[in-house]
């Protein structure tokens, strides 16, 4: 079977093959949000049709994000689906390599997705990359009910411009630079949302906090602060709550120390992976990769899903100028695309890697280059 990419028409098969494969259960109520979804310029959708049926299909989104201070392009891979009878029988791998053709054609370097297999996706090169923490608070556990004193507090609309100001002003290292479509899609996601900002002595919003309370349970859904200050002011507004709430869940990202500012930093917390990455073309990739030093390399990356980076590249980076080109002398270094990514984007520090043994190669040139590697570890609060 070819992948086809779809269309307009295609809208209502490809809408009932999701609602089936992620068991929508409120499906009707979903079709026009979808719809509107399907038909923006930011996603390409792909399948694969038997008999004008289609049998499975994926979305693939065009994105940007924070690659160590630089924005570079990313393809989000999204709503990947097929039918039971379709199963294990390579469809997904196939749509997954068309996509991965497709993104290096638009010269989207990276790719994320939210795996629901790790295992699976790490078979075609993509790796972890993030994690997220979910931190639950008892009752006893809730910050004290103190008022705001030092600045202040107000709900205000999540289409409030300084709660995009504040977002890109915080937006870090793995995080997507948010354009004006998807900062419209946040605002219709928490329509039935709160959104509090807060702004210290100067009038300059400094922290901002998406939740909603029900059952007695305080739910936030993203937290944004500038520094220390601004967070412990929304933990004094979660605590004003004490009337309403027996409890409070706060995601954070696996790069953020928040267990450490909670009022009991013994909460507990659930980690999990959160999503996968991978590095769509090693020599683009190499080319506007932020290292932090200058020098000479020689290294061979194994990737069976990308022939075009399943080669021995010679890397040359200086103050000016980076070059990555292919090459056939001896590699100082091997490593699997997959390795690649978790390494360059510090999903763990270097030493994990060479511990367990992902590494391989001459002991002096590997330390070599991950010491000028940036230390910035990755977080992501966006989902799709």
């Amino acid at each position: 079977m070819d992948v086809h990419q779809l269309g307009r028409e295609d809208f209502e098969q490809a809408y009932d093959l999701g609602c089936y494969a992620f068991q929508v259960t409120d499906k009707e109520e979903q079709r026009e949000k979808a719809k509107r979804a399907w038909d923006q310029a930011h996603a390409a959708h792909f399948a694969l049709k038997h008999r004008d049926t289609i049998q499975a299909k994926l979305t693939l989104l065009s994105l940007k994000v924070n690659l160590h201070g630089r924005t570079v392009p990313m393809g989000g891979i999204a709503s990947v689906a097929s039918y039971p009878e379709g199963r294990r029988q390579g469809h997904v791998k196939h749509l997954l390599h068309h996509a991965l053709y497709t993104m290096k054609e638009n010269g989207q370097l990276l790719s994320y997705l939210a795996p629901f297999s790790v295992p699976f996706y790490r078979k075609y090169g993509w790796e972890i990359f993030c994690d997220e923490v979910s931190f639950e608070l008892t009752e006893k556990q809730l910050p004290k009910p103190a008022p705001v004193y030092d600045g202040s507090i107000e709900r205000v609309s999540f289409n409030d411009p300084r709660i995009r100001t504040l977002y890109q002003h915080q937006c870090s290292h793995g995080m997507l630079v948010r354009e004006d479509f998807w900062w419209r899609n946040l605002a219709e996601k928490y329509a039935s949302f709160h959104t509090a900002l807060y702004t210290d002595n100067s009038g300059t919003p400094a922290a901002y906090m998406v939740y909603q309370v029900k059952e007695n349970k305080l739910e936030v859904n993203e937290l944004i602060y500038n520094d220390i200050a601004a967070l412990e002011a929304i933990f004094s507004f979660i605590g004003q709550h004490d009337s309403m709430i027996q409890s409070a869940s706060i995601p954070a990202t696996g790069a953020d120390t928040l267990h450490y500012f909670l009022p009991d930093p013994h909460t507990k917390a659930e980690v999990s992976p959160y999503f996968m990455a991978r590095i769509v073309d090693v020599e683009g990739f190499m080319s506007v990769f932020p290292f932090a030093g200058k020098g000479h390399f020689t290294f061979t990356i194994m990737d069976e899903f990308a022939e075009w980076n399943n080669q021995t590249f010679s890397l040359s980076v200086d103050e000016n100028h980076i070059s990555c080109i292919r090459t056939e002398d001896t590699p100082q270094f091997s490593l699997t695309i997959g390795t690649l990514t978790g390494l360059l984007l510090g999903y763990r520090r270097p030493s994990f890697y060479l511990k367990s043994g992902q590494i391989t190669g001459e002991a002096e040139a590997i330390a070599s280059f991950c010491r000028f590697i940036p230390g910035n570890e990755p977080g992501l609060i966006d989902f799709f």
